[in-house]
């Protein structure tokens, strides 16, 4: 071993010239293969920490593009209404099989409904105006509803497990209570103080405003059918609150605040809502039922079934994985929303320049390999005394081969080493400009508005918002010791393969004849 090596280093600094020039090319290869790995490197690091950085949000809900798009083609407009009437909806049994998967850490399955208080007062929002008659006007112009009631089926909540709220006194409604249908609920602590209220009192929310309860009184309708009575079971704390600097801000309601939600179990908001919601039916569409397919059992279905279930996953990393491996579970036109569309979107200046940046490195690694057995070719033409002095000495053709491999792998060393020096201090420098000019020249295609679902659900909350910055400040474009490892084992690679195939030359040659030929 230490014979072929010794020879090989011989060679080597026999060779001055042809070993410079050597170094040189190793060099420049190693340079751009730097550089493409380094910014593939790093367009993949500022995804996977961009998508660290978020919350592992996924809700299923119904897929509107490609309902509506089913819908919108149907042939007839009955036939439109009544899938519209009927379109598909979140189903229990599906969220519960979802809600199961161990990479689930908690999800929200809940609907909510705008009520009005009725015998207590709501925290005010702080941009209310009172009319003649002491009702509170919102900033919209008229009396509006100032309760919010979210009735949920899980009890492992997100906002449970965040922290985002807290039970204070009494307790979190249960299991039993949702299996019971019993009525009762959970109020903010803001909410309890400002009325004086507390664990085991009774409080009522109207499905409608003050108004219209008494229009309904005097058109016959039972209003009494329209008031939900509960018993409080809790008092919690929330870290949520409403942004008072926000442009719509001017523009919400009491409901909008966080210190105005009610939590009750979904069962007993159910039971309640099928005899609610037809009393309001009554009231607001009898009238035009002969008008329209729309039902009373429609407007129920509406408003008591909830419109997607939000989970929270363990990891960030899991959800495409979580979304790929339940997405064939699902019902037609449903599916499993992680926010990709905006994340694609976002991420396009880096998944371009991974994509040329890897085809570079094989153009580069392609045209090394052969650069160097073209070399090496030459170089085994012009060594054949050498190579049949050696052979007639009784050294093996592969002690031959490995020498000269050697002879390679050692001048790459010196070639890649010199690259990952240099490389460390351009790499970053053009790593930035080529994304600058990416970003540049992505942003004339304009938003691209195709790519994403432009309509409201719930989800739409727990998304974490990002920004096409928050991604790119990621982008950082450095040599890793990772990096110079890969470097080093693809110059290995490249020396191999140009070894390998000017070898069977040397395996073809016989010592007699070639020197023989050569004397």
């Amino acid at each position: 071993m230490m014979n072929f090596a010794q020879r090989a280093w011989r060679y080597i600094t026999r060779t001055k010239v042809k070993s410079l020039l050597l170094i040189l090319t190793f060099f420049v290869i190693g340079n751009l293969v730097i550089l493409g790995l380094g910014i593939s490197e790093a367009a993949q690091n500022a995804k996977v920490l961009t998508r660290k950085s978020m919350r592992a949000i996924v809700s299923y809900e119904l897929d509107t593009d490609s309902f509506y798009k089913y819908a919108d083609g149907l042939s007839s407009s009955d036939e439109m209404q009544q899938a519209y009437a009927n379109r598909p909806k979140v189903e229990e049994d599906e969220v519960s099989k979802l809600a199961n998967d161990s990479r689930v850490k908690a999800y929200n399955f809940n609907v909510s409904m705008n009520g009005t208080s009725d015998g207590f007062d709501n925290v005010p929002l702080g941009n209310e105006t009172t009319d003649d008659n002491g009702n509170v006007i919102s900033a919209m112009g008229y009396t509006s509803t100032n309760i919010k009631v979210t009735a949920g089926s899980s009890l492992r909540t997100i906002e449970l497990t965040e922290g985002t709220i807290s039970v204070v006194s009494g307790n979190y409604y249960t299991q039993a209570n949702i299996d019971n249908e019993d009525a009762v609920c959970l109020i903010t602590k803001e909410l309890a103080d400002l009325n004086g209220l507390s664990v085991g009192d009774d409080i009522s929310i109207n499905l409608l405003d003050k108004d219209s309860m008494k229009n309904a009184e005097t058109q016959g309708i039972d209003s009494a059918k329209m008031k939900l009575n509960l018993t409080i079971c809790g008092i919690y704390t929330t870290k949520a609150d409403v942004d008072r600097n926000a442009d719509d801000y001017k523009w919400m309601s009491a409901s909008d605040s966080p210190k105005n939600t009610i939590l009750m179990p979904m069962s007993t908001y159910i039971t309640w809502g099928k005899q609610a919601f037809a009393e309001q039916y009554k009231l607001y569409y009898s009238g035009l039922s002969d008008m329209t397919s729309y039902t009373a059992e429609n407007l129920i279905n509406d408003n008591t079934t909830p419109s997607s279930a939000i989970y929270l996953l363990n990891d960030p990393l899991e959800v495409d994985q979580f979304v790929s491996d339940h997405t064939g579970e699902l019902s037609q036109y449903m599916w499993l929303n992680a926010d990709n569309a905006t994340f694609k979107k976002l991420a396009r200046p880096l998944d371009t320049l991974n994509f040329f940046s890897s085809i570079i490195v094989w153009i580069v690694v392609v045209n090394a390999i052969i650069i160097i057995t073209l070399v090496t070719a030459l170089s085994m033409k012009t060594r054949e005394y050498e190579i049949g002095v050696l052979l007639s000495m009784g050294t093996s053709k592969m002690k031959i081969v490995t020498q000269m491999f050697l002879e390679l792998i050692m001048i790459a060393i010196v070639g890649f080493s010199l690259a990952v020096a240099s490389g460390s201090v351009i790499a970053g420098k053009v790593g930035d400009l080529v994304l600058s000019y990416q970003t540049t020249s992505d942003a004339q295609y304009g938003d691209n508005k195709g790519d994403t679902n432009y309509y409201f659900t719930s989800s739409n909350n727990y998304f974490t918002s990002i920004t096409q910055d928050d991604m790119l400040a990621q982008y950082h474009v450095k040599v890793s010791p990772t990096l110079i490892m890969e470097i080093y084992l693809l110059g290995a690679g490249v020396v191999l393969i140009a070894i390998v195939i000017p070898s069977f030359m040397i395996m073809r040659l016989n010592p007699k004849q070639i020197l023989l030929e050569q004397g």
